[in-house]
C-alpha cells in the first residue's frame, strides 16, 4: 500500500470519529467552562513574542481557550492578536471539526449581537475564522460578563456557550 494511503485512511477515519462527537462536547465543555470560571480559574492569558524586546517588534495576543475538562480537548479557542506596531488587532477563533460550516459563527456580549462569522479553513487542528477586532468590540467585551458563541452543530440546530470574560480587560491592558 503506498505511503499516502497508509496515512490517509488511518486520518480519515480520526475524522470521522471525532465528528461524531463534535455533536455533544461544546455544551458539556460550557458547562465546565463556567464551573471552572466560578472556581476562580485565570482566564485570557497574553504573551508576546517578536524578533527583539523592542516594544515596536512584538506581536502580543490575549488566548481563551475553552476545553472538555476530561480529554482536554479544545472545543473553542479565541485569540485577540495585537500585530508589532500597534497595527488593527485581530480576532481568531479555532472551533472544533464536524460542525455545520454554513450555519456561520454568531458572536454576542452578554446577549448584544457582536458579530457574524464565516469559516475561512479547516484542517486537522480545527476550523478557523478570523474578522478585526474593531474598537467597539474590545470595549463590549472588556465591558461584558461573558462572550456568547452561537453555531450549528447539524442543520437546522443552534447552540450557544458562554466564555467569560473574567480578566479579559486586564489582559488587553497588557498587550495594547
Amino acid at each position: 500500500m503506498p505511503l499516502r494511503k497508509k496515512i490517509l485512511i488511518p486520518a480519515l477515519l480520526l475524522t470521522a470519529a471525532f465528528c461524531g462527537q463534535a455533536d455533544f462536547a461544546p455544551p458539556v465543555a460550557a458547562q465546565e467552562a463556567t464551573a471552572q470560571a466560578n472556581a476562580g480559574d485565570t482566564l485570557w492569558q497574553t504573551r508576546c513574542a517578536g524578533p527583539s524586546r523592542a516594544p515596536e517588534t512584538l506581536t502580543c495576543q490575549a488566548t481563551e481557550s475553552i476545553r472538555v475538562k476530561e480529554s482536554g480537548q479544545i472545543v473553542f479557542k479565541f485569540d485577540i492578536i495585537v500585530p508589532a506596531n500597534k497595527r488593527e488587532p485581530v480576532l481568531e477563533i479555532q472551533a472544533p471539526l464536524g460542525f455545520f460550516l454554513p450555519g456561520k459563527v454568531k458572536l454576542a456580549v452578554d446577549g448584544d449581537p457582536l458579530s457574524e462569522l464565516e469559516v475561512g479553513r479547516c484542517d486537522g487542528r480545527g476550523c478557523f475564522l478570523a474578522t478585526t477586532a474593531t474598537p467597539d468590540m474590545i470595549a463590549a467585551m472588556k465591558a461584558g460578563a461573558k462572550l456568547q458563541v452561537d453555531f450549528a452543530p447539524v442543520a437546522n440546530k443552534r447552540r450557544t456557550i458562554d466564555v467569560p470574560l473574567d480578566g479579559f480587560s486586564r489582559a488587553m491592558a497588557a498587550i495594547q
